[in-house]
């Protein structure tokens, strides 16, 4: 009895493959993803950062150095190492938050405006963003 179910089965295992390889009512497989780094921007915002004045060797002397204003006001005369110490400096740049297909989330930080706005599509490439 065995035998008989054993040869059943040999002969019966390749047609079954071969009609559930065949079905027209089965979803053909979804395709590959071609781009692994490829999404949509989910938001851009600009950061400004004020960073604290450089502190220089105030022990050697540099020079004298006159400051006159172009709109008016009052010079300013004294050492080079004293004169701009309190203007602080100023940073920009900007976040662009991206939601890659596979449901990852990068954020990509640029010194200029980016050239994409919300909902665009792009691809992440080594930090920098291009097209898809």
């Amino acid at each position: 009895m065995r035998s008989w179910l054993a040869v059943l089965f040999a002969v019966a295992a390749p047609e079954i493959a071969w009609a559930q390889a065949t079905d027209p009512n089965k979803a053909p497989a979804p395709p590959a993803a071609a781009c692994t780094e490829c999404g949509v921007v989910t938001s851009i915002r600009s950061v400004t950062k004020q960073a604290p004045p450089v502190v220089q060797n105030e022990g050697k002397p540099t020079g004298l150095v006159a400051s006159i204003p172009l709109g008016g006001g009052s010079p300013q005369v004294g050492s080079s190492t004293r004169i701009g110490r309190d203007a602080p400096t100023v940073t920009q740049s900007w976040e662009v938050i991206v939601k890659l297909d596979d449901g990852r989330y990068r954020v990509v930080v640029l010194d200029a405006q980016p050239d994409v706005a919300k909902g665009d599509r792009v691809r992440v490439d080594q930090g920098r963003l291009a097209p898809p």
